[in-house]
């Protein structure tokens, strides 16, 4: 490195003049060392080089705190002459500083862990008879590979199980581990001549100072789960194992599997918790509040001049990223990252702050990280303070390489953008559309005791006032939710909540066009969600969700009940705007892709459990999406079916991707497997619940290509259809595939083109009109849309496929009878049914001399071509077409009422069923049949 590099270092660093005026030889040091990145296998060359060619596999406890403090200045003078020569990036500087710490860590653990041992013997699993490490967790911006030059380093210490050391001097684990953590952390943090290594905190563990030093596991359970606050779930966001062993043969696996199952649910939750929302928003006041306090104390100078705390400050941008992992990150596996700018990422890449936001907060995050290693590195202090001298800011500023006209306005611009962002950051992540609390809804404060026979009277005269003579049965409803929950203890909180939302929800179904139906689905949804807290909560303190709630159980039966058999659906509700949204069905596979390969055991294996839930979610979440649209009236029929049918290929695609991994052996093999879609999904005209015809294919010409494709259907049907804690995905049919449920469960490309050509039914044929490619091999699926074209335009005998059409049309109408008097929307004649059926028929007999007729476009615009081709008259297609658009608009209305069998009165849509009937007659000849 040349000299003119160093100067930088030396012009700024008073502690690097001092330490270069006492050790002359250290200037030479870094002449050499500082050419190259500091990173961890440079540490691990630095260590042996202290440690001596000698020196034993675990130094002895003095050696190693002479070491460690050694090895620790090399990294901090090198790190200081790179960084202020403009060599290393923020990513080098924040790494190695993180390496050092968990070498460091590492180091001390061995060796006075031997000390201990030597003394008292071994703690082992009682299970297994195996050594049992110390769990050494690194918290904040250790956890997040973030230190800076001069940092504290937060650590929580854990352990397995109970028991005793296995020495002649055996003491117990909670003592051997107590003592373990006391006596490592002057190894780390006590200065003597050497200095010291890193200043060490302990108080974020359970307790804090009050507590004992190492926790074992089962004790930080009951800790977490009883007590644990929403602050300590920000403080656990960033935990890290570091990778530290000090007994030879021990296997901690079973116990991180242990831990992470207590720290992922604890800090990501897959339901909003509004109660958390409440507690981030006091600590967000609490950040702002508590420096303006001391500010005020040191008459506003820390304020300005403080990069961390003062306004628009490293701490705010934290705050805004973590806000997000908090609240969408157990939804969002994506999210759960330790590293501050990936998780800034992720949020960018799931949409949830905007590209140029995510970009000005990364750069001002940058600018600011860069200001404090130099304000670090001037005296080796812990400090975020700009100097307010004139003259030493100038020397800052040149020291980062700039003018002190450009820094200060930079720095101006940066930290004005990341105050405004602070203040604005529930707003932005979704939680209310302006920076303050909403109100609570009236009857928040409803007081228990004696004030429950207060709040049951006023409940029951206003139900009575809304309902007069039809009040009984509400009320008695009404009373026995307030009965059985009062009954099942639930906290006061919850109580207090209960009491307020039941006339808080008679009120907002007053509202509606329908206030009865209204108020008994409101009921249903309060009894469902009544254990959970969260919930009571957004509904009793934000009117203006239980307001929308309202409106859309008065709208659709089938909505209130989906909406509560899905109770996390609700958290859609606070942000309404989004709700309107068009789905975005690129970014949601992107976005879903992320989240899956989130979704991991410990050991890095895919937790298919967590990923099969997370499908399940994310199909509910994009439903629930075009269902407000709908009953808004954003959406036509075709519009919402052509959206539930992309949602359903794109989850159907997934699918693929996950259970491939899951069957086959072969290294580095891909599928070449396609699903097809028949029925609804072929035709693209799925509903809310509709199942998935569906048929798998192959054109591979692996040995076992037939077993293992095999597997995979068999294991996806497995992963769409099995009932899990989320639900189901969809259920699926398999029956149309070639020899239905006697054929395999997947064919061969070849055989499926044979079986086509050779041996299928006309109402296989007739299937196929709707059939397409939907997911997985883009070439199987062109090779399949090759084969149904060819079937298609086969010649045929009319007359023979008109008597089959008629005995299938025959057997549909057999297999759906009709006893009401009231017509079927679907099976009756003039119903939907002829329609498919007279457009399969003109298909099949046509599309070989009008191959437009091939493409699989959806009955009302092949009807359109046909008669455009003149095989019908021109009219009778519109009329029939729109005839065949109403029925289905009818009966989508009639499924969001809650009808169980789309059915209408005699007397209605007499126009359309007549302009069926009429296509029915012109194609197939004669009248339709009664």
């Amino acid at each position: 490195m040349s000299a003119s590099l160093l100067t930088p270092a030396l012009a700024w660093s008073g502690y690097l003049r001092r330490r270069v005026d006492a050790h002359p030889d250290l200037a030479a040091w870094l002449e050499t060392a500082a050419r190259h990145p500091v990173t961890p296998n440079v540490l691990a060359a630095w260590q042996a080089e202290l440690a001596g060619a000698d020196a034993p596999e675990i130094l002895p406890v003095d050696l190693c705190r002479e070491m460690l403090r050694k090895l620790r200045e090399r990294v901090f003078t090198a790190l200081m002459v790179r960084d202020l020569g403009g060599q290393a990036s923020l990513e080098e500087v924040v790494g190695a500083m993180t390496a050092l710490a968990d070498l460091a860590v590492a180091a001390a653990y061995r060796s006075v862990a031997a000390e201990l041992a030597a003394v008292h013997g071994v703690p082992r699993d009682p299970a297994t008879g195996a050594p049992q490490e110390m769990l050494i967790l690194g918290m904040g911006k250790l956890g997040g590979g973030e230190l800076n030059v001069s940092s504290d380093i937060d650590l929580i210490m854990l352990y397995g199980e109970e028991g005793d050391t296995d020495g002649p001097r055996r003491i117990s684990h909670h003592e051997f581990y107590g003592r373990l953590t006391r006596r490592m952390m002057p190894v780390l943090s006590e200065a003597d001549a050497h200095g010291q290594v890193f200043r060490t905190d302990l108080r974020l563990r359970p307790d804090g100072d009050a507590g004992p030093p190492a926790w074992s596991l089962d004790a930080l359970e009951h800790y977490l789960v009883a007590q644990g606050r929403e602050w300590e779930r920000y403080a656990w966001l960033k935990a890290r194992l570091i990778p530290a062993q000090a007994f030879a043969d021990s296997d901690a696996s079973a116990q991180v599997r242990q831990l992470e199952s207590l720290r992922v649910p604890f800090v990501y939750r897959k339901y909003f918790d509004f109660d958390a929302l409440a507690s981030l928003r006091a600590l967000r006041e609490r950040i702002r509040q508590d420096w303006q306090r001391r500010a005020l104390a040191r008459n506003g100078v820390d304020s300005a001049n403080n990069i961390k705390l003062g306004d628009g400050g490293i701490r705010e941008i934290e705050f805004v990223v973590q806000l997000f992992q908090l609240v969408r990150g157990g939804r969002m596996p994506a999210l759960q990252r330790r590293g501050l700018l990936a998780a800034l990422h992720a949020e960018r890449d799931a949409g949830l702050i905007d590209a140029e936001d995510a970009q000005k907060l990364e750069q001002a995050y940058r600018f600011l990280r860069r200001i404090e290693h130099a304000l670090q590195y001037r005296e080796d202090e812990q400090t975020h303070l700009l100097p307010g001298d004139a003259a030493q800011r100038e020397r800052l500023a040149a020291a980062l390489g700039m003018a002190a006209g450009d820094f200060e306005r930079t720095l101006a611009d940066h930290r004005a953008f990341v105050a405004q962002t602070f203040r604005n950051a529930f707003r932005l992540a979704g939680m209310g559309e302006t920076e303050d609390a909403p109100a609570p809804a009236a009857g928040t404060a409803c007081a228990t005791g004696n004030g429950e026979h207060d709040a049951e009277s006023r409940l029951a005269e206003q139900i009575r006032a809304a309902f007069g003579d039809e009040a009984d049965d509400l009320l008695r409803r009404a009373e026995s939710l307030l009965d059985s929950h009062r009954v099942r203890s639930l906290p006061d909180s919850s109580r207090r909540r209960l009491e307020a939302l039941l006339p808080a929800a008679v009120q907002a179904a007053q509202q509606t066009p329908a206030p009865r139906q209204a108020t008994v689905r409101l009921f249903d949804l309060i009894e469902t969600i009544a254990q959970r807290s969260a919930y009571l909560a957004l509904l009793a303190e934000y009117p203006d969700t239980l307001a929308r709630v309202a409106r859309m159980m008065a709208a659709s039966p089938w909505a209130a009940q989906y909406l509560t058999q899905h109770p996390l659906l609700l958290d859609s509700l606070i942000d309404w705007r989004t709700l309107f949204e068009s789905l975005d069905f690129a970014q949601m596979a992107q976005q879903l892709s992320a989240d899956l390969d989130a979704c991991k055991l410990p050991d890095g294996e895919p937790d298919i459990e967590r990923q099969m839930n997370l499908m399940r979610d994310v199909q509910r979440q994009a439903s629930f999406q075009l269902l407000a649209q709908d009953l808004e009236g954003q959406l036509t029929v075709e519009k919402l079916a052509d959206q539930l049918s992309a949602l359903a290929d794109m989850l159907l695609a997934e699918t693929v991707r996950r259970v491939w991994p899951l069957v086959n052996r072969q290294a580095g093999a891909t599928p070449h497997f396609a699903v097809i879609a028949y029925g609804k999904l072929g035709g693209k005209e799925l509903g809310y619940a509709s199942d998935l015809d569906l048929v798998f294919l192959f054109d591979d010409p692996r040995e076992d290509a037939a077993e293992v494709y095999a597997k995979l259907g068999r294991r996806m049907t497995s992963w769409l259809s099995t009932m899990t804690s989320s639900g189901r995905l969809y259920e699926t049919d398999l029956r149309l595939r070639p020899d239905g449920e006697a054929g395999l469960l997947a064919v061969s490309v070849e055989a499926f083109e044979q079986y086509q050509l050779k041996h299928a039914w006309a109402w296989e044929h007739q299937a196929l009109t709707r059939a397409r490619y939907a997911a997985g091999d883009t070439t199987v699926g062109a090779r399949f849309e090759r084969i149904r074209a060819a079937v298609l335009v086969q010649p045929r005998d009319t007359a023979a496929l008109r008597d089959e059409v008629l005995a299938m049309r025959d057997k549909i109408s057999a297999g759906h009878p009709n006893h009401s008097g009231d017509f079927d929307l679907k099976h009756d004649r003039g119903g939907m049914v002829d329609v498919e059926f007279v457009t399969q028929y003109l298909v099949l007999c046509h599309a070989g001399t009008h191959r437009v007729l091939v493409n699989n476009l959806g009955n009302i615009a092949l009807l359109r071509l046909a008669g455009e081709a003149g095989l019908i008259p021109v009219d009778l297609a519109r009329r029939a077409g729109d005839a065949y658009r109403t029925l289905r608009r009818t009966q989508h209305q009639l499924r969001l009422q809650g009808t169980e069998k789309a059915r209408v009165p005699q007397d209605q849509l007499a126009e359309e069923r007549a302009a069926v009937s009429e296509l029915w007659t012109r194609v197939l000849g004669g009248p339709a049949p009664a």
